[in-house]
């Protein structure tokens, strides 16, 4: 299988996003567009397309994604997979014989395995803060742990390996059905780390900041840079921060384009995605453990 006919559910803002990033894949010879706003369904899907990609609604991920599957497509899914670990459970059973992939793009970013590369400089990791705040798109049918925070529970996955939640909040600041702000703690070991979302915040804000014994790291992701510091203590005094490196990060290639690439690669050969279902399985549990967090504090 050399050329890969895609279809497209949902055309709406990320979904022409992914359709303008796939015309610069290789190996991706049609591109066909389900519109769901329009009336069409998966019903419409061309007999020549057996792959598929979802960017509807997050609420419908799993649900589109599991008919998609029982009729024998590959799938990559927008994250997250399902709005729980048991939905996303149902759907390993397709795994061995199909394509499952999640859209946890900040695994695709160059930005992390430069980070990851440079971990060692700043010596023992201590505390890592994320934060994806903006002034953005009003949600009334899902909240910012499901909508944004994915993202970063990907990347402490990626850095930290496994999470243990041990503290969450949220505050609904406009008395909206749902709640438009979130906090929580995770931990491995004694590295602690803390994530925070929400889309009614004053400033756009997209940072990960590392804090080590030796320096910390700061990749700021709204100036597509990433900073590293030397700030070790001496003598029982704290020097004065020195900047030693800005790194601006190289995209001409975009997460977004390396990660629909690595799709159509894995379609075609048939290897297993970076972010397969048992990555998706562990970004569900920890969002599980934190909205159990969440209901037990109401």
């Amino acid at each position: 299988m050399d050329m890969i006919n895609l279809a497209v559910i949902g055309s709406g803002y990320w979904g022409s996003k992914i359709v303008e990033s796939l015309r610069s894949i290789k190996n991706v010879c049609k591109i066909q567009v389900i519109d769901i706003k329009n009336g069409q369904t998966i019903d419409d899907i061309d007999v020549d397309v057996r792959a598929a990609i979802i960017a509807t609604p997050l609420w419908d991920h799993f649900s589109t994604a599991e008919k998609l599957l029982e009729r024998g497509f590959d799938c990559y899914v927008e994250k997250p997979l399902a709005e729980n670990a048991q939905d996303i459970e149902q759907l390993q059973g397709y795994c061995a014989d199909q394509i499952v992939m999640v859209g946890h793009i900040f695994l695709y970013h160059p930005a992390l395995q430069y980070i990851k590369e440079q971990l060692p400089g700043i010596g023992t990791v201590q505390h890592i803060r994320s934060e994806r705040l903006n002034w953005g798109i009003y949600q009334t049918k899902t909240t910012p742990l499901l909508s944004l925070l994915p993202h970063d529970v990907s990347i402490l996955l990626e850095l930290l390996g496994d999470l243990e939640v041990t503290g969450a909040i949220q505050k609904n600041f406009t008395n909206n059905i749902v709640p438009d702000y979130v906090s929580f703690e995770v931990k491995n070991n004694d590295v602690t780390a803390t994530v925070t979302g929400s889309w009614y915040w004053p400033e756009r804000i997209r940072r990960l900041t590392i804090i080590g014994s030796q320096g910390s790291i700061v990749w700021d992701d709204t100036k597509n840079t990433i900073e590293i510091y030397n700030g070790q203590v001496i003598e029982r005094r704290l020097t004065d921060l020195d900047k030693v490196t800005t790194y601006t990060l190289d995209l001409s290639v975009t997460p977004l384009q390396r990660e629909l690439d690595h799709f159509v690669e894995c379609v075609r050969t048939r290897q297993q995605p970076l972010t397969d279902i048992n990555n998706a399985l562990r970004v569900a549990k920890i969002l599980d453990a934190v909205q159990e967090r969440l209901d037990q504090v109401r």
